[in-house]
């Protein structure tokens, strides 16, 4: 398996929308870890699968508050694995979980997306503006 499509989930569609019909298009092989049903099972799958994968695609959109995938796209950057990004800015007042985000939540969420940035570039990883981008750079 070549991609690992990580990165921020539910409510997000960018892996069905934008990344698999590229990535089937180019007979890319990849594992998505959104599922309708999730399961703990699923756990041991997922990290077999990013173990494996050659790349490592995290989207951190603005749908979500992206923590876990910050720090897991981080920890796979410090390990030496490939890895490729799409970071988002979350603006003020956006709507995540029922809840809008501003003030001291939104500096701070802001904040670790910049050092993920930063942390990309100091370690030579790609960063796109966009999905499609990022996919098409890894096909």
């Amino acid at each position: 398996m070549r991609v690992f499509l990580g990165g921020s989930c539910n409510p997000t569609t960018w892996r069905k929308d934008v990344a698999i019909p590229i990535l089937e298009a180019e007979a890319v092989s990849y594992y998505n870890p959104q599922v309708d049903n999730w399961s703990p099972e699923l756990v041991a799958i997922e990290a077999k699968a990013k173990a494996e994968a050659e790349t490592l695609l995290f989207v951190i959109d603005s749908q979500t508050r992206a923590i876990a995938s910050i720090l897991e796209a981080t920890e796979m950057i410090m390990s030496g694995r490939h890895v490729v990004l799409v970071i988002d800015h979350i603006a003020d007042g956006t709507e995540i979980g029922g809840q809008k985000v501003t003030g001291s939540e939104l500096k701070d969420l802001n904040r670790a997306r910049t050092y993920l940035r930063d942390l990309a570039q100091r370690h030579l990883v790609g960063v796109y503006p966009t999905v499609d981008r990022a996919v098409t750079a890894i096909c």
